[in-house]
């Protein structure tokens, strides 16, 4: 077995006593003071998450007509100073990557998952795509909260909603994944020291890798690998607001064909009034529709259980029921967030 890469912040998080865990290849910390206290934090205050394993590539602007051929989203006509969620998508329409991209009048920073850093470096190699992987020279935190523009205003400039700013010392990008407000800040290893000075100083907490799942499955947002897969689309992943690129790119027509048909995969929220978890791998029916439970877990802000299911077609009925354990426990299909 490989050894587990590390991060910059690896020798606080030892410090720290957090519990870490295995996670794409990375030895990265799962939780601090135990995750529901670190989903307090983030929900009522602010907290901050290492997410240094997720990969950095620099392109130049000059290569983002080649980009637009690959991913399903409107990249061309986006402002500069913008931040932009998409997804690389195969030749079957397929998903091989959820991503984001911050667009500068110079380059463009592509920020993709752990586990799919190499996959999509691979991606752009063969489609001849020059970049450069700054994964390994740079640290990426993201320090989320209603509370963060109070805690952060000291130290950086800060941008406006999904737009990014560069000063040469860092990248901010006024992102998330939690549904709060909040920053991802990509700066060079030799300043991990003043920024994590600087976190501390203004006690804002540590959070793992659990509480990060929790809160972005609250926000309603998807996790690759699980509600996206090279076997999951764009349509199917109920996320038709990120197909906006109208020139041709990889998979386009099957996608286009998803977007006027009903004849595939469907992707819905649900929620069980208890705190029986409906886990990744439950089985669920919506009467003769079947499904498979992508992401479930327990909400602490809504106190009940939560979760994506990944239904045959489109279910006949809100009204579901799951196989837990044997049991056959009653829930129901929404058609909004989870939290408003």
């Amino acid at each position: 077995m490989s050894k587990l890469l590390t991060t910059q912040l690896y020798k606080y998080h030892v410090e720290q006593k957090s519990k870490l865990i295995e996670f794409a290849g990375w030895d990265m910390p799962f939780s601090y003071d135990g995750t529901l206290k670190e989903h307090n934090y983030v929900r009522n205050n602010c907290g901050f998450f290492d997410v240094s394993h997720m990969g950095r590539l620099a392109l130049d602007i000059g290569q983002i007509q080649n980009i637009s051929k690959l991913i399903c989203s409107d990249i061309l006509n986006l402002d500069n100073s913008k931040a932009l969620y998409t997804i690389f998508t195969n030749e079957n329409g397929k998903a091989l990557d959820d991503v984001i991209f911050w667009k500068f009048e110079d380059k463009l920073i592509l920020i993709c998952n752990a586990s799919n850093r190499e996959k999509i470096s691979n991606h752009l190699i063969n489609n001849n795509i020059e970049f450069e992987d700054q994964t390994f020279d740079t640290c990426l935190i993201a320090v989320q909260g209603p509370n963060t523009v109070n805690h952060l205003k000291d130290l950086l400039d800060l941008p406006k909603h999904f737009s990014a700013v560069d000063n040469g010392e860092y990248i901010c990008a006024r992102t998330g994944y939690t549904g709060e407000d909040g920053f991802e800040i990509m700066f060079n290893n030799s300043k991990v020291d003043e920024i994590l000075n600087y976190i501390v100083r203004k006690e804002i907490k540590p959070c793992g890798l659990g509480s990060r799942d929790t809160l972005r499955l609250e926000a309603s947002l998807p996790l690759y690998g699980f509600e996206l897969t090279e076997e999951i689309s764009p349509v199917e992943a109920n996320l038709k607001w990120v197909i906006t690129n109208e020139d041709d790119y990889l998979g386009k027509e099957i996608i286009h064909n998803e977007l006027n048909s009903s004849n595939h995969k469907t992707l819905k929220k649900f929620v069980i009034d208890s705190k029986k978890i409906a886990r990744t791998g439950t089985k669920v029916k919506s009467n003769n529709i079947n499904g498979v439970v992508t992401s479930g877990n327990y909400s602490p802000k809504l106190e009940k259980s939560i979760g994506f299911a990944l239904f045959d077609s489109s279910p006949e009925s809100d009204l579901i029921e799951f196989d837990i354990r044997g049991n056959f426990i009653e829930g129901n299909i929404i058609n909004k967030r989870f939290l408003n």
